[in-house]
């Protein structure tokens, strides 16, 4: 009987700190809640500060034009064509012709059929010679004489053209005889063949005191 009581008795305890525990419990949750509710209305009245969108930065600038290239012909290069200038101020056409010009090449004879002649023959060369030869001064004061072979091509075309001294006496002699023939009128071409021809052609001139 007295173990039944004493059941009975604890049982009622663990009923009441039970009770207790829970209305603890309820208090502690409706605090909560009133807490979490006043949180919520002081959220509400704060200012809501926008954040700026970012600025999108402008696009690159388009990359520079690439040069024009133009074809440059090298000295080296042979151009088959003619190059066509335009002038924009005269609006003329002007064509320069590239193709390099070829070098004439001249035969010099030796020996021709036909001897280039002094006009008029070798007495009118003989008289030529006469009047325009000058003594020199001062070969005359030294008693200087001598013969002076002077050699030169007569052109095609009768000029008288490679006047040298192949056998010479003294050098007053020499240059005296070099003018002489260099300012001679022009001869009677050579001919090989019936053609005229570029001659060589050796002239002997004395010089003598007398």
């Amino acid at each position: 009987m007295e173990h039944s009581k004493l059941t009975h008795t604890l049982i009622g305890l663990t009923l009441t700190l039970a009770l207790s525990v829970c209305f603890l419990e309820y208090k502690t949750i409706a605090a909560d809640n009133q807490y979490i509710s006043s949180s919520l209305v002081e959220l509400e009245d704060e200012v809501i500060v926008e954040i700026n969108k970012p600025i999108t930065p402008p696009p690159p600038p388009p990359p520079p034009a690439l040069p024009e290239v133009v074809e440059v012909v090298k000295d080296e290069e042979i151009v088959d064509k003619p190059i066509i200038l335009i002038d924009p101020e005269l609006d003329i056409d002007i064509v320069v012709n590239v193709e390099e010009e070829k070098p004439i090449v001249e035969i010099v004879f030796d020996v021709v059929e036909e001897l280039p002649e002094f006009l008029g023959g070798v007495e009118k060369l003989y008289e030529y010679l006469g009047k325009n030869i000058n003594y020199p001064e001062q070969a005359k004061d030294f008693s200087i004489q001598g013969k002076v072979f002077v050699q030169f091509v007569v052109w095609k075309d009768g000029t008288i053209k490679d006047v040298k001294v192949v056998k010479g006496a003294h050098k007053l002699l020499n240059k005296e005889a070099l003018r002489v023939i260099t300012n001679m009128p022009k001869w009677k071409p050579g001919k090989q063949r019936g053609k005229k021809v570029n001659a060589r052609f050796t002239l002997p001139i004395k010089f003598r005191i007398s």
